[in-house]
This record gives structure tokens, C-alpha cells and sequence, in this order.
């Protein structure tokens, strides 16, 4: 605001990807509940994308609920979630996310 311009969600998202990115994210997770908008797609896909990055799955699991409230059919969101728990030798939940998949006829984009 200091020079002219009004902070966007685009702007938020990045930060939160920041804080992903640099393995904070509970700062990342503070950020978002200060954010003075409600978070978007953009803020759970990234707060998702980081805590993927560090196995973090309770977070994960948190950041697909929100980002499913607001795109049910994000099939990203699904397969990322499938991916942590693959990597972390989950693999009854990797077979559940994937029935849910099927069940709400959500497919994996190539």
C-alpha cells in the first residue's frame, strides 16, 4: 500500500507459497488466517503444495478439505494428497482418496 498498490489474493498466494517453500508452514498458516479476504483456491493449492513438499500431512489433509469446499472437482488437490500419502507408505488412504476420486468421477489430468 506504502506505494500505490492494493495487495491482491495473487499477492497473498505468493507468500503463502513462500512460506511453503522455505518450510514454514505455520507462519504460512498464520498468514492466511491474518489475510483481511477469505483465502481462494490459489491460497489452499499453495499452503497444500508446501506441506506436501514436507510430508506434512495433517496439514495437507486440512488444506484439501478448505480447497474442496471451494472446488469439489479440483482433481490436482486429490492426486496431491494420494502422492503424500504414497510417499509416506499410506497406502490404504492412497486407496481410498483414489475411490473417492472414482465415486465423484473426478479423473487425473494427464
Amino acid at each position: 500500500e506504502r506505494f500505490g498498490i492494493t495487495p491482491s489474493i495473487q499477492h497473498y498466494g505468493c507468500i503463502v507459497d513462500l512460506y511453503g517453500r522455505a518450510g514454514l508452514i505455520e507462519e504460512a498458516e498464520s498468514f492466511i488466517a491474518s489475510m483481511p479476504m477469505e483465502p481462494d483456491v490459489l491460497i489452499w493449492g499453495s499452503l497444500l503444495s508446501g506441506s506436501r513438499m514436507l510430508g506434512d500431512i495433517k496439514t495437507c489433509e486440512a488444506a484439501l478439505k478448505r480447497l474442496i469446499e471451494l472446488d469439489p472437482l479440483n482433481s490436482g488437490a486429490y492426486v496431491l494428497l494420494s502422492n503424500v500419502y504414497a510417499k509416506t507408505g499410506r497406502w490404504i488412504d492412497v486407496k481410498r482418496i483414489r475411490h473417492e476420486m472414482e465415486v465423484k468421477g473426478i479423473k487425473k489430468v494427464p
